[in-house]
Protein backbone atom coordinates (compact mmCIF):
# COMPACT_ATOMS: atom_id res chain seq x y z
CA UNK A 1 0.00 0.00 0.00
CA UNK A 2 1.05 3.24 -0.70
CA UNK A 3 1.66 5.63 2.08
CA UNK A 4 2.96 9.75 2.76
CA UNK A 5 5.21 10.74 6.06
CA UNK A 6 5.17 13.09 7.90
CA UNK A 7 7.85 14.49 10.18
CA UNK A 8 7.78 17.03 12.81
CA UNK A 9 10.60 18.31 15.56
CA UNK A 10 10.44 21.38 17.20
CA UNK A 11 14.34 22.20 18.10
CA UNK A 12 17.28 20.46 16.63
CA UNK A 13 17.73 19.42 20.27
CA UNK A 14 14.80 17.02 20.87
CA UNK A 15 15.28 13.13 20.75
CA UNK A 16 13.40 12.08 18.23
CA UNK A 17 15.09 13.86 15.61
CA UNK A 18 13.73 13.88 11.89
CA UNK A 19 16.28 10.92 10.76
CA UNK A 20 15.56 9.25 13.76
CA UNK A 21 11.49 10.00 12.54
CA UNK A 22 12.59 8.37 9.71
CA UNK A 23 14.24 5.50 10.87
CA UNK A 24 10.76 4.41 12.91
CA UNK A 25 8.78 5.31 9.89
CA UNK A 26 10.25 3.10 7.33
CA UNK A 27 10.72 -0.01 10.11
CA UNK A 28 7.14 0.53 10.47
CA UNK A 29 6.59 0.90 6.77
CA UNK A 30 8.22 -2.83 6.24
CA UNK A 31 6.34 -4.26 9.01
CA UNK A 32 3.03 -3.72 7.32
CA UNK A 33 3.77 -3.31 3.66
CA UNK A 34 3.87 0.45 3.47
CA UNK A 35 5.73 2.15 0.48
CA UNK A 36 6.35 5.74 1.76
CA UNK A 37 6.09 7.80 -1.69
CA UNK A 38 5.55 10.82 -0.31
CA UNK A 39 7.52 13.02 2.28
CA UNK A 40 5.66 16.23 4.24
CA UNK A 41 8.03 17.57 7.00
CA UNK A 42 7.98 20.78 9.53
CA UNK A 43 11.61 21.15 11.02
CA UNK A 44 11.91 23.23 13.87
CA UNK A 45 7.96 23.73 14.30
CA UNK A 46 5.98 24.03 17.44
CA UNK A 47 3.28 21.37 17.27
CA UNK A 48 0.58 24.10 19.10
CA UNK A 49 -1.26 24.80 15.95
CA UNK A 50 -1.50 24.23 12.25
CA UNK A 51 -0.58 28.08 11.81
CA UNK A 52 3.82 28.04 10.57
CA UNK A 53 3.59 24.75 9.63
CA UNK A 54 3.38 24.44 5.58
CA UNK A 55 4.37 20.55 5.98
CA UNK A 56 1.19 19.85 7.52
CA UNK A 57 -1.29 22.59 5.75
CA UNK A 58 0.37 21.16 2.05
CA UNK A 59 -0.89 17.27 3.54
CA UNK A 60 -4.12 18.38 4.18
CA UNK A 61 -4.35 20.58 1.20
CA UNK A 62 -3.77 17.79 -0.77
CA UNK A 63 -6.07 15.37 0.67
CA UNK A 64 -9.17 18.01 0.78
CA UNK A 65 -8.04 18.55 -3.00
CA UNK A 66 -8.31 14.69 -4.09
CA UNK A 67 -4.72 15.45 -5.39
CA UNK A 68 -2.87 12.45 -2.98
CA UNK A 69 -1.70 9.17 -4.76
CA UNK A 70 -1.71 7.00 -1.44
CA UNK A 71 -4.15 5.45 0.91
CA UNK A 72 -2.27 6.38 4.15
CA UNK A 73 -0.32 8.94 6.40
CA UNK A 74 2.42 7.54 8.68
CA UNK A 75 3.72 9.80 11.88
CA UNK A 76 5.74 9.15 14.30
CA UNK A 77 3.11 9.49 17.28
CA UNK A 78 0.41 11.65 18.52
CA UNK A 79 2.59 14.82 19.68
CA UNK A 80 4.23 14.69 16.14
CA UNK A 81 0.71 15.07 14.24
CA UNK A 82 0.51 18.28 16.80
CA UNK A 83 0.17 19.22 20.79
CA UNK A 84 -2.67 21.37 19.99
CA UNK A 85 -4.36 23.07 22.82
CA UNK A 86 -7.20 21.85 21.88
CA UNK A 87 -7.81 18.17 21.46
CA UNK A 88 -10.71 18.61 19.37
CA UNK A 89 -7.98 20.25 16.61
CA UNK A 90 -6.14 17.49 16.27
CA UNK A 91 -9.45 15.55 15.85
CA UNK A 92 -10.10 17.24 12.95
CA UNK A 93 -6.97 17.54 10.47
CA UNK A 94 -6.76 13.00 11.11
CA UNK A 95 -10.83 13.21 10.89
CA UNK A 96 -10.34 15.27 7.31
CA UNK A 97 -7.90 12.52 6.42
CA UNK A 98 -10.37 9.91 7.32
CA UNK A 99 -13.21 10.88 5.26
CA UNK A 100 -10.80 11.48 2.36
CA UNK A 101 -10.12 7.94 2.28
CA UNK A 102 -6.99 8.37 4.11
CA UNK A 103 -6.01 6.37 7.40
CA UNK A 104 -3.48 8.14 9.61
CA UNK A 105 -1.01 5.15 11.44
CA UNK A 106 1.15 6.34 14.41
CA UNK A 107 4.14 3.68 14.87
CA UNK A 108 5.34 4.16 17.87
CA UNK A 109 1.46 4.04 19.81
CA UNK A 110 0.82 1.30 21.46
CA UNK A 111 -2.40 0.87 19.49
CA UNK A 112 -2.87 0.20 15.80
CA UNK A 113 -5.42 3.40 15.40
CA UNK A 114 -8.69 1.10 13.38
CA UNK A 115 -11.38 2.94 14.59
CA UNK A 116 -12.01 0.65 17.61
CA UNK A 117 -13.45 1.98 21.00
CA UNK A 118 -10.61 1.07 23.26
CA UNK A 119 -8.28 2.84 20.40
CA UNK A 120 -10.17 6.22 20.15
CA UNK A 121 -9.86 6.45 24.08
CA UNK A 122 -6.03 5.56 24.01
CA UNK A 123 -6.00 8.30 21.16
CA UNK A 124 -7.93 10.91 23.00
CA UNK A 125 -5.81 10.12 26.46
CA UNK A 126 -2.46 10.86 24.40
CA UNK A 127 -3.82 13.99 22.78
CA UNK A 128 -4.42 15.28 26.11
CA UNK A 129 -1.35 14.35 27.52
CA UNK A 130 0.50 15.95 24.73
CA UNK A 131 -0.88 19.14 25.31
CA UNK A 132 -0.67 19.14 29.26
CA UNK A 133 3.13 18.43 28.05
CA UNK A 134 3.79 21.79 26.97
CA UNK A 135 1.79 23.69 29.40
CA UNK A 136 3.70 22.00 32.08
CA UNK A 137 7.02 22.93 29.98
CA UNK A 138 5.76 26.35 29.86
CA UNK A 139 5.07 26.76 33.62
CA UNK A 140 8.85 25.34 34.52
CA UNK A 141 10.15 27.51 32.00
CA UNK A 142 8.68 30.69 33.23
CA UNK A 143 9.46 29.44 36.91
CA UNK A 144 13.71 29.23 35.69
CA UNK A 145 13.63 32.48 33.32
CA UNK A 146 11.51 34.45 36.80
CA UNK A 147 14.51 32.80 38.55
CA UNK A 148 17.19 33.96 36.46
CA UNK A 149 15.83 37.76 36.07
CA UNK A 150 15.76 37.75 39.85
CA UNK A 151 19.44 37.07 39.23
CA UNK A 152 19.82 39.91 37.00
CA UNK A 153 20.62 38.23 34.21
CA UNK A 154 18.32 39.21 30.89
CA UNK A 155 16.36 36.92 28.75
CA UNK A 156 15.42 37.66 25.36
CA UNK A 157 15.05 40.45 23.55
CA UNK A 158 17.22 43.95 21.99
CA UNK A 159 18.86 46.08 24.97
CA UNK A 160 16.95 49.01 23.98
CA UNK A 161 18.68 52.87 23.60
CA UNK A 162 21.46 53.61 25.32
CA UNK A 163 21.92 50.11 26.56
CA UNK A 164 23.80 47.00 25.44
CA UNK A 165 24.06 43.25 26.19
CA UNK A 166 26.91 42.28 27.68
CA UNK A 167 27.84 38.46 27.49
CA UNK A 168 29.27 36.76 30.69
CA UNK A 169 30.65 33.48 31.39
CA UNK A 170 29.49 31.09 34.10
CA UNK A 171 32.22 32.28 36.72
CA UNK A 172 30.51 35.50 35.90
CA UNK A 173 33.69 37.39 33.86
CA UNK A 174 32.63 39.47 31.14
CA UNK A 175 33.59 38.33 27.10
CA UNK A 176 32.02 40.42 24.38
CA UNK A 177 29.14 42.61 23.83
CA UNK A 178 26.54 41.53 21.87
CA UNK A 179 25.64 42.54 18.56
CA UNK A 180 21.50 42.96 17.28
CA UNK A 181 20.89 39.32 16.17
CA UNK A 182 23.36 37.45 18.15
CA UNK A 183 23.01 34.85 20.48
CA UNK A 184 25.25 33.56 23.22
CA UNK A 185 26.88 30.13 22.41
CA UNK A 186 26.77 27.81 25.42
CA UNK A 187 23.79 27.29 27.44
CA UNK A 188 26.03 28.61 30.81
CA UNK A 189 26.93 30.94 29.59
CA UNK A 190 24.71 34.62 30.50
CA UNK A 191 23.82 37.97 29.76
CA UNK A 192 23.37 40.95 31.22
CA UNK A 193 22.72 45.10 30.49
CA UNK A 194 25.65 47.47 30.00
CA UNK A 195 25.48 51.07 29.51
CA UNK A 196 26.01 51.67 25.44
CA UNK A 197 27.82 54.57 23.66
CA UNK A 198 28.12 58.30 26.62
CA UNK A 199 26.32 59.82 23.64
CA UNK A 200 23.38 57.43 23.66
CA UNK A 201 23.56 57.52 27.62
CA UNK A 202 23.31 61.09 27.29
CA UNK A 203 20.71 61.65 24.92
CA UNK A 204 18.52 59.59 27.60
CA UNK A 205 18.94 61.76 30.37
CA UNK A 206 18.04 64.76 28.15
CA UNK A 207 14.86 62.98 26.94
CA UNK A 208 14.21 62.70 30.95
CA UNK A 209 15.35 65.98 31.07
CA UNK A 210 13.09 68.06 28.41
CA UNK A 211 10.20 65.96 29.58
CA UNK A 212 10.42 66.93 33.19
CA UNK A 213 12.58 69.83 33.55
CA UNK A 214 11.36 71.80 30.03
CA UNK A 215 7.28 70.30 30.35
CA UNK A 216 7.99 68.89 26.83
CA UNK A 217 5.46 66.56 25.19
CA UNK A 218 6.49 63.50 24.04
CA UNK A 219 5.64 64.28 20.59
CA UNK A 220 7.70 66.97 20.83
CA UNK A 221 10.38 65.17 22.39
CA UNK A 222 10.30 62.86 19.57
CA UNK A 223 10.36 66.07 16.82
CA UNK A 224 13.02 67.65 18.66
CA UNK A 225 15.34 64.27 18.35
CA UNK A 226 14.15 63.88 14.62
CA UNK A 227 15.10 66.96 13.21
CA UNK A 228 18.73 66.70 15.13
CA UNK A 229 19.03 63.71 12.94
CA UNK A 230 19.67 61.33 15.77
CA UNK A 231 19.39 57.79 14.82
CA UNK A 232 17.06 55.21 17.23
CA UNK A 233 19.19 52.30 15.85
CA UNK A 234 17.42 49.89 13.69
CA UNK A 235 13.89 50.87 15.05
CA UNK A 236 13.80 53.95 12.59
CA UNK A 237 11.98 57.55 13.74
CA UNK A 238 11.35 58.59 16.94
CA UNK A 239 7.62 58.59 18.09
CA UNK A 240 5.61 59.37 20.75
CA UNK A 241 5.76 55.43 21.35
CA UNK A 242 9.70 55.53 21.75
CA UNK A 243 9.70 57.77 23.93
CA UNK A 244 6.99 56.78 26.39
CA UNK A 245 8.60 53.31 26.50
CA UNK A 246 12.03 54.95 27.28
CA UNK A 247 10.28 57.47 29.66
CA UNK A 248 8.45 54.55 31.44
CA UNK A 249 10.94 51.14 31.59
CA UNK A 250 13.00 50.67 34.62
CA UNK A 251 15.72 49.26 33.42
CA UNK A 252 17.15 52.89 32.72
CA UNK A 253 17.62 53.08 36.68
CA UNK A 254 20.12 50.08 37.22
CA UNK A 255 17.09 47.44 37.48
CA UNK A 256 16.77 44.48 35.31
CA UNK A 257 13.11 43.70 34.79
CA UNK A 258 11.13 40.40 33.34
CA UNK A 259 7.25 39.21 33.06
CA UNK A 260 6.35 42.92 31.92
CA UNK A 261 3.89 40.96 29.88
CA UNK A 262 3.99 37.53 28.40
CA UNK A 263 1.92 35.85 25.12
CA UNK A 264 1.01 31.46 26.10
CA UNK A 265 0.45 29.40 23.27
CA UNK A 266 0.38 31.44 20.77
CA UNK A 267 -2.87 33.63 22.26
CA UNK A 268 -2.57 37.25 22.66
CA UNK A 269 -0.11 38.99 24.57
CA UNK A 270 -1.03 40.17 28.24
CA UNK A 271 0.05 43.04 29.94
CA UNK A 272 1.10 41.86 33.41
CA UNK A 273 0.30 44.47 36.91
CA UNK A 274 3.71 45.75 38.41
CA UNK A 275 2.90 43.15 41.31
CA UNK A 276 3.53 40.22 38.50
CA UNK A 277 6.95 41.72 37.74
CA UNK A 278 10.34 40.17 38.38
CA UNK A 279 12.66 42.89 39.87
CA UNK A 280 16.56 43.26 40.19
CA UNK A 281 17.51 46.18 40.54
CA UNK A 282 21.27 47.76 40.77
CA UNK A 283 22.09 44.95 38.18
CA UNK A 284 24.24 47.44 36.55
CA UNK A 285 24.83 51.37 36.24
CA UNK A 286 22.11 53.29 36.57
CA UNK A 287 22.23 56.23 33.62
CA UNK A 288 19.02 58.14 35.61
CA UNK A 289 18.57 58.45 39.03
CA UNK A 290 15.40 56.30 40.67
CA UNK A 291 13.93 59.35 42.06
CA UNK A 292 14.12 61.21 38.35
CA UNK A 293 12.67 57.83 37.19
CA UNK A 294 9.72 58.36 40.28
CA UNK A 295 9.19 61.58 39.04
CA UNK A 296 8.37 60.63 35.62
CA UNK A 297 6.17 57.88 36.20
CA UNK A 298 3.74 60.20 38.17
CA UNK A 299 3.75 62.78 35.34
CA UNK A 300 3.18 59.86 32.63
CA UNK A 301 0.36 58.75 34.87
CA UNK A 302 -1.36 62.16 34.61
CA UNK A 303 -1.15 62.42 30.96
CA UNK A 304 -4.60 63.14 28.96
CA UNK A 305 -4.39 60.32 27.08
CA UNK A 306 -3.78 58.10 30.10
CA UNK A 307 -7.02 59.62 31.96
CA UNK A 308 -10.03 57.78 32.60
CA UNK A 309 -13.50 58.95 30.99
CA UNK A 310 -14.47 59.40 34.94
CA UNK A 311 -11.75 61.50 35.76
CA UNK A 312 -11.75 64.04 32.86
CA UNK A 313 -15.33 64.37 33.42
CA UNK A 314 -14.51 65.16 37.08
CA UNK A 315 -12.49 67.58 35.61
CA UNK A 316 -14.89 69.25 33.40
CA UNK A 317 -17.65 69.32 35.87
CA UNK A 318 -14.95 71.50 38.32
CA UNK A 319 -13.77 73.49 35.25
CA UNK A 320 -17.29 74.88 34.62
CA UNK A 321 -18.23 75.33 37.99
CA UNK A 322 -15.57 77.42 38.41
CA UNK A 323 -15.56 79.08 35.01
CA UNK A 324 -19.30 78.94 33.79
CA UNK A 325 -18.76 78.67 30.52
CA UNK A 326 -18.26 75.92 27.70
CA UNK A 327 -14.65 74.68 26.84
CA UNK A 328 -12.80 77.17 24.90
CA UNK A 329 -10.00 75.96 22.21
CA UNK A 330 -7.59 74.23 21.86
CA UNK A 331 -6.95 73.96 26.09
CA UNK A 332 -8.70 75.91 28.35
CA UNK A 333 -5.54 75.46 30.97
CA UNK A 334 -2.06 73.95 31.43
CA UNK A 335 -2.97 69.96 32.53
CA UNK A 336 -6.34 70.40 31.48
CA UNK A 337 -7.61 68.27 28.18
CA UNK A 338 -9.24 70.41 25.78
CA UNK A 339 -12.72 70.32 23.49
CA UNK A 340 -11.42 67.60 20.95
CA UNK A 341 -10.25 65.60 23.88
CA UNK A 342 -13.48 65.40 25.56
CA UNK A 343 -15.46 65.16 22.14
CA UNK A 344 -13.34 62.40 20.50
CA UNK A 345 -13.84 60.33 24.02
CA UNK A 346 -17.59 60.80 24.07
CA UNK A 347 -19.06 61.93 20.83
CA UNK A 348 -19.32 65.60 20.93
CA UNK A 349 -19.60 68.06 23.21
CA UNK A 350 -23.14 67.86 23.76
CA UNK A 351 -23.00 64.63 24.94
CA UNK A 352 -20.44 65.73 27.54
CA UNK A 353 -22.71 68.29 29.19
CA UNK A 354 -25.41 65.60 29.29
CA UNK A 355 -23.82 63.20 30.81
CA UNK A 356 -22.73 65.97 33.25
CA UNK A 357 -26.24 66.79 34.05
CA UNK A 358 -25.73 70.13 32.52
CA UNK A 359 -28.56 71.63 30.32
CA UNK A 360 -27.20 71.90 26.89
CA UNK A 361 -25.61 75.40 26.43
CA UNK A 362 -27.20 77.41 23.76
CA UNK A 363 -23.45 78.33 22.81
CA UNK A 364 -23.20 74.59 21.94
CA UNK A 365 -26.51 74.00 20.22
CA UNK A 366 -26.11 77.23 17.98
CA UNK A 367 -22.32 76.19 16.76
CA UNK A 368 -24.12 72.77 15.91
CA UNK A 369 -27.03 74.41 14.39
CA UNK A 370 -24.79 76.89 12.77
CA UNK A 371 -22.35 74.12 11.19
CA UNK A 372 -25.59 72.58 9.43
CA UNK A 373 -26.62 75.95 7.47
CA UNK A 374 -22.60 76.46 6.26
CA UNK A 375 -22.96 73.16 5.17
CA UNK A 376 -26.15 73.48 3.48
CA UNK A 377 -25.21 76.77 1.79
CA UNK A 378 -21.95 75.13 0.47
CA UNK A 379 -23.65 72.76 -0.87
CA UNK A 380 -26.79 74.71 -2.37
CA UNK A 381 -24.00 76.90 -4.17
CA UNK A 382 -21.80 74.01 -5.53
CA UNK A 383 -24.79 72.64 -6.56
CA UNK A 384 -25.39 76.39 -8.35
CA UNK A 385 -21.97 76.95 -10.06
CA UNK A 386 -21.95 73.31 -11.57
CA UNK A 387 -25.04 73.57 -13.07
CA UNK A 388 -24.36 76.68 -14.61
CA UNK A 389 -21.06 75.74 -16.05
CA UNK A 390 -22.78 72.31 -17.09
CA UNK A 391 -25.24 74.60 -19.35
CA UNK A 392 -22.50 76.45 -20.70
CA UNK A 393 -21.19 72.99 -22.03
CA UNK A 394 -17.88 73.68 -19.57
CA UNK A 395 -16.89 70.09 -18.24
CA UNK A 396 -16.27 70.32 -14.31
CA UNK A 397 -15.58 67.26 -11.66
CA UNK A 398 -16.56 67.78 -8.00
CA UNK A 399 -15.09 66.30 -5.05
CA UNK A 400 -16.12 67.31 -1.77
CA UNK A 401 -15.62 71.19 -1.60
CA UNK A 402 -13.30 71.37 -4.57
CA UNK A 403 -14.50 70.99 -8.25
CA UNK A 404 -11.93 71.89 -11.32
CA UNK A 405 -13.01 73.22 -14.04
CA UNK A 406 -12.13 72.34 -17.77
CA UNK A 407 -9.39 74.99 -18.81
CA UNK A 408 -9.55 77.03 -15.70
CA UNK A 409 -8.13 75.30 -13.05
CA UNK A 410 -9.23 74.20 -9.27
CA UNK A 411 -11.45 76.04 -7.28
CA UNK A 412 -12.48 75.60 -3.77
CA UNK A 413 -15.91 76.49 -2.16
CA UNK A 414 -15.45 77.48 1.81
CA UNK A 415 -18.43 79.43 4.03
CA UNK A 416 -17.49 82.16 5.67
CA UNK A 417 -18.98 82.58 9.63
CA UNK A 418 -20.20 86.02 10.50
CA UNK A 419 -18.77 87.31 13.62
CA UNK A 420 -18.53 90.90 15.23
CA UNK A 421 -15.91 92.78 16.99
CA UNK A 422 -15.39 95.85 18.45
CA UNK A 423 -13.61 97.50 15.06
CA UNK A 424 -16.54 95.62 13.04
CA UNK A 425 -17.68 93.00 11.30
CA UNK A 426 -15.68 89.80 10.40
CA UNK A 427 -15.77 86.21 8.73
CA UNK A 428 -14.18 83.00 10.18
CA UNK A 429 -13.06 80.80 6.99
CA UNK A 430 -11.85 77.41 7.01
CA UNK A 431 -10.29 75.95 4.51
CA UNK A 432 -8.99 72.33 3.02
CA UNK A 433 -5.35 71.24 2.45
CA UNK A 434 -3.61 74.39 0.53
CA UNK A 435 -2.93 73.83 -3.08
CA UNK A 436 -1.58 76.73 -5.28
CA UNK A 437 -3.48 75.42 -7.97
CA UNK A 438 -6.65 76.29 -6.47
CA UNK A 439 -8.80 79.56 -6.39
CA UNK A 440 -10.72 79.78 -3.29
CA UNK A 441 -14.78 81.22 -3.36
CA UNK A 442 -15.69 82.16 -0.22
CA UNK A 443 -19.27 82.34 0.67
CA UNK A 444 -20.00 85.60 3.29
CA UNK A 445 -23.08 85.10 5.81
CA UNK A 446 -25.28 87.77 6.94
CA UNK A 447 -24.53 88.70 10.16
CA UNK A 448 -26.93 86.21 11.59
CA UNK A 449 -25.81 83.42 9.77
CA UNK A 450 -29.00 82.89 8.50
CA UNK A 451 -28.58 84.04 4.87
CA UNK A 452 -25.96 84.68 1.98
CA UNK A 453 -24.42 87.70 1.64
CA UNK A 454 -22.32 87.46 -1.24
CA UNK A 455 -19.74 85.40 -2.67
CA UNK A 456 -16.03 86.68 -2.86
CA UNK A 457 -13.20 84.76 -5.49
CA UNK A 458 -10.02 85.01 -4.38
CA UNK A 459 -7.33 83.72 -7.46
CA UNK A 460 -4.46 83.89 -5.54
CA UNK A 461 -5.93 82.55 -1.78
CA UNK A 462 -3.97 83.14 1.69
CA UNK A 463 -1.28 80.28 1.61
CA UNK A 464 -0.05 78.01 4.73
CA UNK A 465 -3.34 78.64 6.56
CA UNK A 466 -5.92 76.21 6.70
CA UNK A 467 -8.56 78.51 8.92
CA UNK A 468 -8.43 82.67 8.37
CA UNK A 469 -10.27 86.17 9.54
CA UNK A 470 -11.84 87.59 6.31
CA UNK A 471 -12.53 91.58 6.34
CA UNK A 472 -13.82 93.87 4.25
CA UNK A 473 -10.26 95.34 3.69
CA UNK A 474 -9.03 92.11 2.39
CA UNK A 475 -11.44 91.65 -0.06
CA UNK A 476 -11.15 95.29 -1.59
CA UNK A 477 -7.81 94.05 -1.71
CA UNK A 478 -7.48 90.47 -2.94
CA UNK A 479 -11.02 89.66 -3.79
CA UNK A 480 -13.75 89.73 -6.59
CA UNK A 481 -17.56 90.46 -5.00
CA UNK A 482 -20.58 88.58 -6.92
CA UNK A 483 -23.59 88.79 -5.88
CA UNK A 484 -25.35 85.21 -6.24
CA UNK A 485 -24.00 82.01 -7.35
CA UNK A 486 -25.08 82.43 -10.83
CA UNK A 487 -22.65 85.42 -11.14
CA UNK A 488 -19.91 83.57 -10.12
CA UNK A 489 -20.13 80.59 -12.21
CA UNK A 490 -21.04 83.23 -15.26
CA UNK A 491 -17.61 84.83 -14.13
CA UNK A 492 -15.93 81.57 -14.77
CA UNK A 493 -17.70 81.05 -18.02
CA UNK A 494 -16.30 84.34 -19.56
CA UNK A 495 -13.05 84.19 -18.05
CA UNK A 496 -12.51 80.66 -19.33
CA UNK A 497 -13.86 81.62 -23.48
CA UNK A 498 -11.29 84.20 -23.21
CA UNK A 499 -8.41 82.42 -22.03
CA UNK A 500 -9.86 80.20 -25.43
CA UNK A 501 -9.96 83.09 -27.42
CA UNK A 502 -6.31 84.15 -26.63
CA UNK A 503 -5.19 80.70 -27.30
CA UNK A 504 -6.73 80.70 -30.69
CA UNK A 505 -5.09 83.99 -31.61
CA UNK A 506 -1.69 83.32 -30.86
Amino acid sequence: MRAAQYLRVSTDLQQYSIVNQQTAIADYAAQHDYEIVKTYTDAAKSGLDIKGRPGLQSLIDDVLNRVVDFQAVIVFDVSRWGRFQDCDEAACYEFLCRRAGIAVRYCAEPFSNDGTPFDSFLKSIKRTMAAEYVRELSAKTLAGQCRLAAGGFKLGGNAGFGLRRLLVGCDGKPRTILQDGQEKYLSTERVIYTLGPPEEVAIVREIFSMFLDENMSLIAIARVLNERGITNGRFGPWDTNVVRRILSHPKYTGTTVFNRSSQKFRSKRIIHPKEKWVLRPDSFPAIVPQGVFDRTQAKLANVVERRSNQQLLEELRAYIETYGRPLPRPKPAAGMACANTYANRFGGMPAVYELLGFKPISWTAGSVELFRKTKSVKSEALAEVSRVLADNRIRVSVRKSVFRVQGRGHFRLAAGRCFTISSGIRWMVTTGPNCPKHGLIVVRLQPENKAVKDFVVFLEPPRSKRRFTLSDDMVQRSGIVYPTANAVADAIVKRSTERKSTVRSR
